[in-house]
């Protein structure tokens, strides 16, 4: 899962690098993959969570330079937090699990993070705490500091760039695991301890198995999960992103 915020205080975008994959009560994920949750372009910067396979596109699209919006994918399966970095002003965020005091957090460690956030006002920090406590958000956790300005993303372009059907692969091939223990109502709580012996590795390679053939036909794929990715965007929410798009890009009205 993730965490994701973004502190219009200090004008400090920053993240966790987990990338995950659920099956039935298996958690496998991956840090420090080498695929950003935040895209910049146009002194622009872009924080997603959600689907990966929806993020691609959008990413893809993105580094396309479109002319207008007639070929823009769909949207639904991902939150999005767009910042003009020379002023650190929000041009549009949908689908964030906390709005408040100026901050925008997304994911599973949101509420973590905005209680640190709360404490310490630093949005690394507050990404940190998250990880302590979310055990579906981890790794390095990247940022982008727009006053300074600072930021320890590397920039890729072209064909190094890494796909999100290569984190995939990578998650399911040499990914750690989790078994997630449910509550009585379904939602996770915390992981199991890992079984030993030979059954137990057994259960785990057939799942790993199981998952890559889903993922070889497109039906799973490595995510950032947050509550917003299942939310339908309506044309308000649409068009306000094609609009701050426009800026980006500088397409004429």
């Amino acid at each position: 899962m993730t965490t994701n915020i973004f502190d219009g205080n200090s004008r400090v975008m920053a993240c966790d690098s987990r990338w995950s994959i659920s099956y039935g009560p298996w958690f496998f994920y991956l840090d420090d993959s080498g695929y950003e949750k935040i895209e910049r372009y146009n002194n622009v910067a872009l924080m997603f969570a959600g689907d990966g396979r929806k993020i691609q596109e959008f990413k893809d699209w993105i580094a396309s330079g479109p002319a207008d919006s007639s070929s823009m994918p769909a949207e639904k399966g991902m939150s999005v937090c767009m910042v003009d970095e020379a002023t650190g002003q929000v041009m549009f965020e949908k689908h964030q699990d906390i709005n408040s005091d100026n901050v925008l957090c997304a994911g599973s460690g949101a509420l973590w993070a905005f209680g640190c956030w709360k404490d310490n006002k630093c949005s690394k920090q507050a990404v940190k705490t998250a990880i302590q406590k979310d055990f579906c958000s981890g790794g390095e956790v990247k940022y982008i500091d727009f006053a300074k300005p600072d930021t320890n993303l590397v920039p890729i372009s072209g064909a190094a760039k890494l796909h999100i059907d290569a984190v995939t692969n990578n998650i399911l091939t040499r990914g750690n695991v989790m078994k997630i223990q449910a509550t009585p109502t379904g939602v996770p709580n915390l992981p199991l301890p890992k079984a030993e012996g030979a059954s137990a590795a057994n259960d785990e390679q057939v799942a790993r198995a199981e998952a890559a053939k889903l993922a070889a036909n497109g039906q799973l794929s490595a995510t950032a999960p947050c509550a917003g990715m299942h939310n339908e965007w309506s044309d308000q929410d649409r068009s306000a992103f094609k609009q701050a798009l426009g800026k980006m890009f500088g397409w004429s009205n």
